[in-house]
C-alpha cells in the first residue's frame, strides 16, 4: 500500500494529454470567469489544487483569487504550505476527509498511528471537553479557517457534525493535534489513483 510513482496519464482524451493540462486548466477557469462575470454564478473556486497549480493559474487569470481550493486535509495530512499560500492569497481552504480517509490499507493506517479518530491527542481532547473525537477534529479545522464538509449517513452523526461551538480547543491541545502530521504520507484519498500525487506540471 505504499504510494508509488503515478502510472502515466490514461485518463484524457485526445488534446487533453499531460503536458497541456496547465493549459487546460487556464482555459477552463476563463470560462468559470465568464461565467461569473454574467452573472451565471455568484463566486467560483478550484478543487485539488496544488500551490504550483495555483501560481500557474495566477498568472493568466482576471479573477483573483478563487473562492476556495477544496483539498484533502486533516491533522495526518496538513498541507502546511497550501495552508500558508492560500491564506496569504485570500483563499479559503474547504477540507474534505476532515476525519481521516477511507483508501489507506489496515497496514497504511497503522503506520500513521492508527485511526485518525483514535489519535491520542483527539482522543484526549474529546474527554476534556465532553465531545466526540469527530467534533474535536472538525473543531481543529474550524480553529484554522479551514472549512469543513463531514459526510454522515445517518441523521444523529450530521446534527452531532453541527455541534461544534460549545467548546474550544486550548492552545496545548491544537499543538498536540498538529503533531500528528505526517505530510505527504498521511495522505489517504485517491491512493489507488494513477493521478493521486498530482506532481505534474
Amino acid at each position: 500500500d505504499e504510494i508509488a510513482a503515478p502510472a502515466p496519464f490514461h485518463y484524457a482524451a485526445a488534446g487533453h494529454e499531460e503536458d497541456a493540462l496547465p493549459a487546460l486548466r487556464a482555459e477552463t477557469w476563463r470560462a468559470m470567469e465568464d461565467a461569473l462575470e454574467q452573472g451565471l454564478t455568484r463566486a467560483i473556486g478550484v478543487s485539488n489544487f496544488s500551490v504550483r497549480h495555483l501560481q500557474a493559474l495566477k498568472q493568466t487569470a482576471r479573477v483573483w483569487p478563487p473562492a476556495v481550493n477544496q483539498v484533502e486535509l486533516n491533522p495526518y495530512y496538513q498541507q502546511r504550505e497550501l495552508q500558508a499560500y492560500c491564506a496569504e492569497e485570500g483563499i479559503v481552504l474547504q477540507a474534505y476527509a476532515s476525519l481521516g480517509g477511507q483508501d489507506a490499507s489496515k497496514a497504511t493506517t497503522a503506520s500513521l498511528g492508527g485511526p485518525l479518530l483514535e489519535a491520542p491527542p483527539v482522543a484526549a481532547a474529546a474527554e476534556a471537553h465532553g465531545a466526540t473525537a469527530a467534533q474535536v477534529l472538525l473543531r481543529w479545522a474550524l480553529q484554522k479557517r479551514i472549512i469543513v464538509i463531514p459526510k454522515a449517513n445517518r441523521e444523529a452523526r450530521a446534527t452531532e457534525n453541527t455541534r461544534l461551538f460549545h467548546f474550544s480547543l486550548s492552545e496545548p491541545e491544537m499543538a498536540a493535534i498538529d503533531s500528528l502530521d505526517r505530510g505527504e504520507a498521511g495522505r489517504t484519498c485517491w491512493r489507488n489513483d494513477p493521478l493521486r500525487m498530482l506532481q505534474f506540471e
